[in-house]
């Protein structure tokens, strides 16, 4: 009988394929032992996810004494777009009628030359406040899907006519991580507790780029199969908010190493 020690994974090829989460029928399976070691060796796939998705298009204002939410159009930005449709979306019907013209413009910081990732929302007339999450989800009374996950105001919280906000990362996604319910040792923890990730990817590239993973070949960076044999594999990408991540259409591959 053939022993298999490595498995090359590819989205396109699983028998079961929901984009993110895919299972994958390996051939005779794998006889295991509830020790043995699982490491994912190499992972590629196309960073495809949007800037602002259902997780964070949200953004929330107190104009006055007037709350009022406004849902950001879904989509890739850069910083000039994004800008351009901040501004748009604050001018939008919903403005209250106490209030003047928004602008939004971006401001030079940092030193060496400067660097524009700052955003700086100005109003004509009248003040307003950009909540942070805790008093959000106080006004609301559940999950926010705030855009602060990517733009925040450090002077949110108080009533004025300018607003500058803090470093503007346009990178939705820094981490992605490698799921696997198919192994029963649960010896990792995610951000939130998780028991069933096998590998976390950075995702230190822009939208369109492809996002790459090494192993570290770190004699650590390993986890225990803690079942004795498999023969289908599920795996599933997901953020560190636990969200199955949205690769429009795109494929993913891999490569996980046994030492049986």
């Amino acid at each position: 009988m053939l022993s298999t020690t490595k498995v090359y994974i590819d989205s396109r090829y699983a028998s079961i394929s929901n984009g993110p989460s895919i299972e994958y029928e390996i051939p005779g399976g794998v006889p295991m032992k509830p020790t043995t070691k699982v490491w994912l060796s190499e992972f590629t796939c196309v960073c495809s996810w949007h800037t602002l998705d259902s997780s964070n298009r949200n953004l929330y204002l107190t104009e006055g004494i007037e709350h009022r939410a406004l849902e950001l159009p879904e989509g890739v930005y850069d910083l000039e777009s994004f800008r351009a449709m901040l501004q748009t979306e604050l001018n939008g019907a919903t403005k209250s009628a106490s209030m003047g013209t928004y602008s939004v413009s971006l401001v030079v910081s940092g030193s060496g030359g400067g660097t524009a990732r700052v955003l700086r929302i100005t109003c004509d007339a009248g003040t307003f406040a950009l909540p942070d999450d805790a008093s959000i989800i106080e006004q609301v009374g559940g999950i926010p899907y705030s855009v602060r996950s990517i733009l925040s105001f450090p002077s949110g919280s108080l009533q004025l006519s300018v607003h500058t906000s803090g470093f503007v990362d346009l990178r939705r996604i820094h981490t992605l991580y490698l799921h696997s319910p198919s192994f029963g040792a649960y010896n990792s923890v995610g951000p939130r507790g998780e028991r069933t990730i096998i590998a976390k990817i950075p995702c230190p590239v822009g939208y369109g780029q492809l996002v790459s993973y090494q192993s570290s070949a770190s004699e650590h960076d390993f986890i225990e199969a803690g079942v004795s044999g498999l023969t289908t594999l599920r795996l599933e990408l997901r953020d560190a908010g636990g969200r199955l991540l949205d690769l429009h259409g795109t494929q993913w591959s891999a490569t996980l190493l046994f030492e049986l």
